[in-house]
Formats: C-alpha cells, sequence, structure tokens
C-alpha cells in the first residue's frame, strides 16, 4: 500500500470512528450525563478534531532536542537551507519555533501572559530581519525568566523551506507537507519548566536529539538523556 492510500485508509477509518461514538451518543444519551464520561468525550473529540486536521494536511514534522547549547538550531537552519534559528554559544532556544513552509514570508510571536518582548505579525520579513526578531524575543524571555516564571514564547515562521521546494531532498510524496520545531534545551537535570515543553510537542514529531559530550560528564549525561 502506497502513501497515498495509507493516508486515505486512516483518514476513512478516523472518519468511521467519528460516526460511530456520535451514533453511541445519540442512542445512549442518558449515558453522558455523567460527569466524568462528559469530560472523557470532550477530551475525546478535542484529539479527534486534532487528529482530523492533521489528516487533512499531513506534515512530517521535526523537532530538534537536548541539551543546551548543543547545536539543535544550527541543524535545523542547515536542514531547511535558512538561516534563521538564533544561535549564541550560550543558551538561546527557549519556548516553540515554529518553522513552516510557504512561499509568503511571515512571523508570527503569539501573545502569551506576561510576556516582556513584542508580540504580533509582521509579514514580508528578510532571513536577516526575521533572525533578528526571533533573538530579541529568545533574549528578552531568558532574562527575565532569571527574575520569575513565565510562559515561554511561542514563535511561528513562515517561510520557503529547500526540503519542502525540493522533494527529492525529503523524499516526500506530493502533497505532504514539512516542518520544523526548533525546542529549548535542557541545562540540568529536573529541568521543568523547558522539559514540560519538550514533552507536549515531542510526541507530534519525529525527534532528533543534539547532545555536546563536552558539556557535561558520563554520570550527568545519562541522566539528561533519560530524561529526554
Amino acid at each position: 500500500m502506497n502513501s497515498t492510500a495509507q493516508l486515505y485508509n486512516a483518514q476513512s477509518l478516523l472518519q468511521d470512528l467519528g460516526n460511530a461514538l456520535s451514533n453511541l451518543v445519540n442512542a445512549s444519551p442518558e449515558i453522558f450525563t455523567d460527569e466524568q464520561i462528559q469530560r472523557c468525550l470532550q477530551d475525546f473529540q478535542a484529539a479527534y478534531q486534532e487528529a482530523a486536521q492533521r489528516l487533512a494536511h499531513p506534515s512530517l514534522v521535526i523537532a530538534t532536542l537536548g541539551t543546551t547549547s548543543s547545536g539543535k538550531s544550527t541543524i535545523v537552519n542547515a536542514l531547511m537551507g535558512r538561516r534563521i534559528a538564533p544561535i549564541e554559544a550560550g543558551e538561546m532556544s527557549g519556548g516553540i519555533l515554529h518553522l513552516k513552509h510557504s512561499e509568503e514570508r511571515r512571523l508570527v510571536v503569539e501573545e502569551t501572559p506576561g510576556a516582556v518582548w513584542e508580540t504580533g505579525e509582521w509579514s514580508d520579513l528578510g532571513d536577516a530581519e526575521l533572525y533578528a526578531r526571533i533573538q530579541t524575543v529568545m533574549n528578552a524571555y531568558h532574562q527575565e525568566r532569571r527574575k520569575r516564571d513565565l510562559m515561554a514564547p511561542q514563535v511561528r515562521v513562515q517561510v520557503p523551506l529547500l526540503p519542502a521546494r525540493d522533494l527529492k531532498l525529503s523524499g516526500l510524496p506530493e502533497g505532504v507537507e514539512i516542518e520544523f520545531l526548533d525546542l529549548p534545551g535542557l541545562k540540568s537535570v529536573q529541568d521543568r519548566a523547558n522539559l514540560a515543553v519538550i514533552q507536549e510537542q515531542m510526541g507530534k514529531a519525529f525527534s532528533l536529539v543534539a547532545l555536546d559530550y563536552m558539556q557535561v560528564d558520563e554520570q550527568h549525561r545519562q541522566k539528561l538523556l533519560g530524561e529526554l
């Protein structure tokens, strides 16, 4: 079965599942008056809608994760053929940098509670402008994070990506998009803030793990890899 047939089969099976649940709710509405069952139904419906959306617009999502300053952003830039993810010797990645292919250039820094960085939308920015704006956001987040806990920035970028323009590079079939997630690094064992961001995303992506073997000793390294 080729990838197109597999995709169609998955869409059909998901639709059958949704129809079956709808029939069950209609046939026995009294069952779903229970609060716990209602919550379960709401969770299922949210997951169902997400699955339907992802199958309607299939995409290979590649996430980079690992220790702080291990080269995650360098890998992302190399894979997508552009220098947009900021790179520094110290910690730079924070929150989620989501990069998606589009012939139209667009930057979105989503509003988050307590943000001390500029949020909003910008269009038609060059690579250097995108890099500078994202770098400013990440720097502001890390400086403020030293003082207090706050929600990490969510940054979305739409730009032409080399693997999407030339499918020979990615091997993807027609109709399947490619996206990159540059996730924050773990700067220590039990780095709960960054770990929570990583865990929420990595189950939905093909993950590349970067690790700088010069940063930590063997025992520390094994603990970090265990958490990842």
